[in-house]
């Protein structure tokens, strides 16, 4: 990854959520963020460009079709303190609804689109991906897939979801979160051409 894009990213972490404290400053547990489905579309193979910024593809002119996503936010315990070093990947569908990496034809998707992104937290916990907003396709609204790991193994398979969605409602796996669902929803607010938006991601062990 070259330089401006690195200074790039570095920027995004640093908008990521100020710290949280509980009422009068104690430590309190905070909820875990729920674990969901994997999903059938995790990449059969990962992409050679293993970097942050899904809207570029090494060796490729121009970049991802959609609206630009600055995707931040931070990796903690229960306790709030953060897991640095952790590594957190992403990925979801491109502008035209298409998966990449998962061994179908992709010639019909953004062939910018880098489909699968992975970034590691920084010691306050802060990680960042520069992405698209994901569309919504039939029987699911837009969403981005994200796991965390320690290393050894994954600790937590999620998804993250946006406020505000006309099409949350009506699926399956927001709706089975009940008041689980503010956990992995995140806000968005204009960004220059694009948006943003942050979540916390709360690891139970």
């Amino acid at each position: 990854m070259d330089i401006p894009r690195r200074q790039a990213l570095a920027s995004l972490g640093a908008l990521a959520l100020t710290p949280w404290l509980p009422a009068h400053g104690q430590p309190a547990e905070r909820p875990a963020t729920p674990s969901l489905t994997e999903g059938p579309f995790y990449p059969q193979s990962l992409p050679a460009d293993r970097d942050a910024d899904l809207t570029r593809v090494a060796g490729r002119p121009g970049r991802a079709a959609g609206t630009p996503l600055e995707f931040t936010g931070r990796l903690l315990d229960r306790k709030s303190r953060p897991l640095a070093g952790r590594a957190i990947e992403i990925w979801h569908c491109d502008e035209f609804g298409r998966y990449h990496h998962v061994g179908t034809p992709e010639a019909s998707g953004d062939a910018s689109f880098q489909g699968w992104g992975e970034a590691f937290a920084d010691g306050e916990g802060r990680f960042a991906f520069l992405t698209i907003k994901p569309p919504p396709y039939p029987g699911r609204t837009p969403h981005i897939h994200f796991t965390v790991s320690d290393g050894r193994r994954r600790v937590l398979t999620s998804q993250a979801f946006f406020e505000g969605e006309r099409a949350n409602e009506r699926d399956f796996l927001y709706r089975s979160l009940g008041r689980e669902a503010g956990l992995v929803t995140m806000r968005l607010e204009s960004a220059g051409k694009g948006v943003r938006g942050a979540l916390d991601v709360v690891v139970a062990a």
